[in-house]
């Protein structure tokens, strides 16, 4: 039996989200915002339409062996979504990025889902994931409130 996990992290800035999507979006400057934790990023190949749209494939992580994620989601300035390529012990991850607009700035979600069958791998791989999203959540927003000035 399969079971699902979800890990979701928040947060507020000032930058605007089409400055905080088009970070986000741009798979080959990961590295430049989300270094050390992302120290190489490039697109594999672009989407059908020959941009970073659905169906690109950007690769993250280390220069050896880079996470290969799918772009499932592309909805400028609000949403951004992929999918990891490569199954291990979790299956079916995906996540999702949202950008909402208020009178104080900017709402910023950043959500990930996998399948497990075991509770334990379940158990293990959500508290690294809470840490990696937390993580690239606050690089994103510092990048995003340098780049806003």
């Amino acid at each position: 039996m399969m079971r699902r996990y979800e890990c979701v992290v928040r947060s507020r800035t000032t930058a605007s989200p089409q400055t905080l999507f088009a970070l986000v979006s741009d798979g080959a400057r990961w590295s430049q915002w989300a270094a050390p934790l992302i120290p190489y990023s490039t697109w594999e190949s672009l989407s059908p339409t020959g941009d970073a749209g659905v169906g690109a494939i950007r690769a993250v992580g280390r220069r050896r062996r880079p996470t290969r994620e799918m772009i499932t989601i592309h909805e400028p300035p609000g949403r951004h979504g992929y999918t990891m390529l490569t199954d291990g012990p979790i299956r079916d991850y995906q996540a999702r990025v949202t950008f909402v607009e208020d009178a104080d700035g900017t709402r910023v979600t950043w959500r990930g889902r996998y399948e497990t069958r075991w509770r334990a791998v379940g158990v293990a791989y959500w508290m690294v994931l809470r840490v990696v999203l937390g993580t690239l959540m606050r690089k994103l927003v510092a990048a995003a409130e340098r780049k806003a000035g």
